[in-house]
């Protein structure tokens, strides 16, 4: 009877310091396990990317200063969040993430170096109508289509209008951006429309924005177009165009020859559904994001299938898409891929990279 009352008494202070605990804050929160790195290919295979982090709002890069933190402490108001409605497109410079959003008609830049949130292109003289794909020069300039204006306009890297290429003479909807600043050249891709036979890449002299050729034509033979969306430039200027309409990706020298085609319609691996941005690395090869796959596949530059990263998912989880549009990699390797419905960037970091190293690194922390 006496050990009775001894189990009971135990319970009882067991359940009342639990309580009080829980009323008070100040019991100690359990130290969680970190979770494992998301790794693609999956185990038992060698590892090619992990997933890093994902970008939505001006906190994953913005910290409030001390004397906003005590400001907002005193008035008892809400810090502002700021972040992405339907971003569309993404490029990448020097650890600075641009993405294009068509429903608030601007641009966002998460500077991540610097640790600065900023929007850009939705004021005159030059406001945005709607801005689809995105670029950044080698010297730092930011290129955007603007569909609705049928125009390219042209920012310095901190947001600063600086001038227009284009106009409704010369393009009917542009939809994409690249820039060789070594040959003086910008590619404007023009999807054209569906009484238009002006389906192709607009060639501008990247000095003086004079039209100087039109490459391709509306249809299914190699070399042709339908319903062209996004380009990419490779390191040795070869330009990269998802040919949706098509289903393929057509690659073409500088001299505008037709050096790569790849791709088709179909639900396999190495195929495609709905093709939309496309990007390249530093070694060449092709990443190139399926809105239907809810995926990116990455092929050499030959037009082999080398990985596809992510699927198609109805939760906003890392690699998870349902949307998914624009995609870059930068300089150290790292891969960004938006999502227009879950509104996000996701960040993919290659194998060979430590998560401290590069442009947008991370702080070290023992979990891989």
């Amino acid at each position: 009877m006496r050990n009775l009352s001894h189990q009971i008494a135990a319970r009882l202070l067991i359940a009342y310091c639990v309580g009080v605990a829980a009323l008070s804050g100040c019991a100690t929160t359990p130290v969680e396990a970190p979770a494992a790195p998301l790794v693609f290919p999956s185990p038992p295979a060698e590892p090619r990317f992990f997933f890093e982090r994902s970008l939505r709002f001006n906190d994953n890069v913005q910290q409030p200063a001390a004397a906003d933190k005590f400001k907002r402490f005193i008035s008892g108001g809400a810090k502002e969040v700021r972040g992405l409605v339907k971003p569309f497109d993404v490029a990448a410079y020097h650890g600075r993430i641009y993405v294009t959003d068509s429903i608030q008609k601007l641009v966002v830049l998460f500077d991540i170096p610097g640790g600065r949130y900023v929007e850009f292109g939705n004021s005159e003289p030059a406001a945005l109508d709607k801005p689809t794909g995105i670029t950044v020069s080698s010297a730092g300039e930011v290129f955007v289509a603007d569909t609705g204006a049928q125009k390219i306009r042209v920012y310095s890297g901190d947001g600063i209008y600086l001038r227009s290429i284009g106009d409704a003479q010369s393009l009917q909807r542009p939809s994409d951006v690249a820039v060789d600043v070594e040959r003086n050249r910008l590619y404007v891709v023009d999807a054209g429309g569906v009484e238009s036979q002006q389906h192709g890449v607009k060639v501008f002299d990247l000095t003086t924005g004079e039209p100087l050729q039109f490459i391709g034509k509306r249809g299914t033979e190699p070399g042709d177009f339908n319903l062209p969306l996004q380009a990419a430039l490779d390191n040795d200027g070869n330009l990269y165009v998802v040919d949706s309409g098509n289903f393929r990706v057509e690659g073409f020298a500088p001299d505008n020859k037709l050096i790569v085609n790849f791709g088709s319609l179909g639900r396999y691996p190495g195929q495609f559904a709905r093709p939309k941005g496309i990007a390249t690395d530093p070694l060449g090869n092709i990443y190139v994001v399926d809105s239907a796959f809810g995926n990116f596949q990455i092929f050499d530059p030959n037009g082999q299938l080398l990985l596809f990263i992510g699927k198609r998912g109805e939760a906003s989880r890392p690699a998870n898409y349902m949307l998914p549009a624009g995609i870059a990699v930068d300089y150290d390797g790292r891969v960004y891929v938006v999502d227009q419905f879950f509104r996000k960037i996701d960040v993919f970091r290659p194998a060979a990279l430590e998560r401290e190293q590069g442009f947008t690194a991370l702080p070290p922390q023992d979990d891989e």
